[in-house]
């Protein structure tokens, strides 16, 4: 069923988490926003959030014992949703395994993308894209422009869904709801809102115009072509929008209002498949016959935030710099058990381990990690009162060789 946004604007109801859906677009510049199309939805597990912080603090002049004003500060963006493991099983061999959205993760999180055999992700290659992330619900959308995955962390347990969490920053995001229109509005690119709505429609986000039945979009914003909003002046309730001469914007009479409201693609499409790990495998060199109860991969960009530059709000210049190392941070749990002692004396003189982990049947579309060279700290371990006896071990992922890069291999084969 569609969305019907004149029903949502009028409704009295608060708004509901249900409604929650992302959308996620490369972007051809840095930083500069972009409209996502159907195919960049994709599932999310609950929660996740994009948020907008401009921290202040009372100014330091002196005005006596009374806080007089405020200096403000960056602004700060940041994101994070979590992710199953949708893979589309009866696909080619190629690039359609997964959803458009998630090799954009993917690629902005390790750098360098392959595309055969199989999708191929690996860090020989810094991270040099930003993204357009749409958050959206029922009464409100928030829209992130410059977006980048700073960490994601794989989870592959024995005993629930695999996973993966995804976080990261950009440079900015708005907040936009949906205003009402009663006026004529066609032969110019101003838009004349219901008095105080102008506060939902911020400068620089992206919308749409809805005709009065809540469901067709004006000709002026069919799908895939929103207009961006050039200035939101809250004192007149009235926005500038970018693009040619609205033609089809005309809410004359309270009858026949058109709506503007935040932008989302019409027919939303993505894999939904979720491979959860109950097929799938994990191996390491020289220690088989073994049962894994989970393994973890925690991947940090540890990006340079360019929060410096002179005259901008938040970040500016390149957004960010991949300026520091990247570390793959590995958990792996076992029963403890004689194999797994000499496993656990091993670490005491830093032998490396080869892991491979594979999410699925390896006969078709499925996903595999290579870890070729995983070093292990001395675990300490407690003494349940019943039952096994769970040992974690916790290490890091090195290349094999100097500028190998070969830390962490990610595929969709």
């Amino acid at each position: 069923m569609s969305k019907n946004y004149a029903n949502i604007y009028n409704s009295g109801n608060d708004s509901i988490s249900l409604e929650q859906r992302f959308y996620l677009k490369q972007e051809t510049v840095r930083g500069v926003i972009e409209a996502p199309v159907g195919s960049d939805f994709f599932f999310h597990l609950p929660g996740g959030q994009i948020s907008y912080e401009q921290p202040f603090e009372s100014s330091m002049q002196r005005s006596g014992r009374h806080h007089n004003n405020i200096i403000k500060k960056k602004i700060t963006s940041a994101w994070n949703l979590s992710t199953y493991f949708n893979i589309d099983e009866d696909a080619i061999l190629g690039v359609t395994e997964i959803d458009p959205s998630l090799r954009v993760l993917w690629k902005s999180l390790l750098g360098n993308e392959a595309t055969a055999p199989g999708l191929s992700y690996e860090p020989s290659e810094a991270p040099d894209l930003t993204f357009s992330l749409f958050e959206v619900g029922d009464t409100w959308s928030r829209q992130a422009a410059g977006a980048f995955v700073q960490g994601g962390n794989v989870q592959l347990p024995g005993d629930g869904e695999a996973t993966v969490e995804w976080t990261g920053n950009a440079k900015i995001s708005y907040f936009v709801g949906i205003a009402q229109s009663i006026a004529a509005n066609d032969g110019g690119n101003t838009l004349q809102l219901e008095a105080g709505e102008a506060r939902r429609i911020p400068k620089g986000a992206l919308v749409m115009i809805v005709e009065a039945d809540g469901l067709t979009r004006s000709d002026d914003t069919p799908d895939g072509s929103p207009r961006t909003v050039t200035a939101s002046n809250v004192t007149t309730d009235v926005i500038t929008v970018d693009g040619a001469v609205l033609a089809d914007a005309d809410g004359s009479g309270v009858s026949l209002p058109i709506y503007v409201s935040y932008y989302e693609p019409e027919t939303p499409v993505a894999i939904d498949n979720p491979v959860t790990g109950l097929e799938g495998s994990v191996s390491v060199v020289g220690l088989s016959s073994q049962c894994f109860r989970s393994l973890g991969i925690n991947v940090q960009n540890n990006h340079e935030l360019v929060d410096y530059c002179y005259g901008e709000e938040g970040l500016g210049g390149a957004v960010y710099i991949p300026g520091d190392r990247l570390t793959a941070e590995l958990t792996l749990s076992m029963n403890l058990n004689h194999t797994v002692g000499e496993f656990l004396n091993r670490r005491t003189t830093f032998e490396s381990e080869d892991i491979t982990a594979v999410l699925g049947d390896s006969a078709g579309r499925h996903f595999k990690a290579l870890v070729p060279r995983a070093i292990f700290s001395v675990p300490a371990f407690a003494v349940p009162d019943t039952g096994s006896i769970p040992v974690e071990f916790s290490g890091t992922a090195y290349q094999t060789a100097n500028e190998a890069a070969d830390e962490l291999t990610v595929k969709f084969l």
